[in-house]
């Protein structure tokens, strides 16, 4: 994952030395202000020139909850990155912290076939809509003290979830790391009453499913 343009190019030169890397670049919404338009064009001109080594737009997304502030120019910014995926057929790994909804529209209006929800913590009423579109939502190491997370995953369909560490990241004291994963998956196992080698045979078939479209 990367954040703006300097961590995509980042990111690209570590999927050059790590082949088992899959490389996603993009402008988190975090980093979106009055002068992102460019900074944007800049990472949709590298994603055309890599051509089919970039497959993965993210995060890219909108932001109600945290950045209201700058709320206008982020909808500027993700509207390049969808006419960018359906230009070139690319999955979208979307940030939507209080936008739940209206990222679900807008993908909906521009008939996205793939996107990763991240961190899905929204209405549990969209939960349907997100499975019936064929996307996938992430669920990370903040299951262990997010009651949120916890009521997603209660009512998501176990072939709608991928696991992720979003680290490097700090959430209420916990460090996110990706050691943190088989914790991640101990608790889906708990909260769905199936065992973690039902977990993990389910998340395998979620990430093929997604493989499927790059």
């Amino acid at each position: 994952m990367s954040d703006d343009h300097r961590s995509s190019i980042r990111t690209l030169d570590l999927a050059k030395r790590y082949r088992w890397i899959i490389p996603s670049v993009g402008l988190h919404p975090w980093s979106v202000d009055a002068d992102s338009i460019d900074e944007a064009k800049k990472i949709s001109d590298l994603a055309r020139e890599k051509g089919n080594e970039i497959r993965i737009l993210g995060e890219v997304g909108l932001d109600k909850r945290f950045k209201q502030d700058t709320y206008h120019h982020q909808l500027k910014v993700f509207e390049i990155f969808i006419e960018l995926a359906k230009e070139m057929n690319m999955i979208l790994n979307i940030h939507a912290a209080g936008a739940w909804r209206e990222v679900l529209n807008i993908l909906a209006k521009n008939d996205i076939p793939m996107a990763i929800i991240h961190w899905y913590t929204g209405p549990l009423e969209l939960i349907k809509e997100i499975n019936d579109r064929g996307y996938l939502i992430t669920v990370n190491p903040t299951i262990a003290i997010q009651q949120k997370q916890r009521d997603v995953i209660a009512q998501a369909p176990i072939d709608l979830i991928l696991v992720e560490s979003d680290a490097p990241y700090k959430y209420k004291g916990l460090e996110l790391h990706p050691k943190h994963i088989p914790n991640v998956i101990k608790h889906i196992a708990m909260i769905k009453k199936i065992s973690e080698e039902e977990v993990h045979e389910a998340i395998s078939r979620n990430i093929y499913k997604l493989l499927k479209h790059i």
